[in-house]
């Protein structure tokens, strides 16, 4: 009697069950095949699908990483070259703000040597101004 009920899958797929069959004008239990339906999906169909969505999603996620690690390195690149000209740009400041810099360019400026120096006084004559 355990047999009545047995699945039974085809070729394609398919998969049928055995269900027993009573008729009415005898005792005799005859069976018959009965189409189990899954729809039209097929459930390798599917595990497919499945894999490739999975496999799509996992590129995308590889990739974006990928060009973000690409990006942080650029990024860490550039601040490095910063540093380095701050570095430099604060040489440069020092040594254009120390008092020999600023002696030397103003000697140049004004045409002024250490030994000429004269100084030249005004004399005022009258009232500077009127009343």
């Amino acid at each position: 009697m355990g047999n009545k009920n047995k699945k039974i899958i085809n070729r394609d797929g398919r998969c049928y069950r055995r269900q027993p069959v009573f008729s009415r004008t005898s005792n005799i239990v005859s069976s018959k095949k009965v189409r189990v339906n899954f729809g039209f999906v097929n459930i390798k169909v599917v595990l497919v699908l499945l894999l490739m969505v999975t496999g799509c999603a996992y590129l995308f996620l590889v990739n974006g990483s990928a060009v973000k690690g690409y990006q942080i390195k650029s990024i860490e690149r550039e601040i490095s070259d910063l540093q380095k000209e701050n570095e430099k740009l604060k040489i440069s400041e020092a040594e254009l703000n120390s008092l020999q810099h600023i002696e030397e360019e103003s000697k140049n400026f004004i045409n002024m040597s250490e030994s000429s120096q004269q100084l030249v006084y005004i004399e005022e004559l009258g009232p500077v101004a009127l009343k």
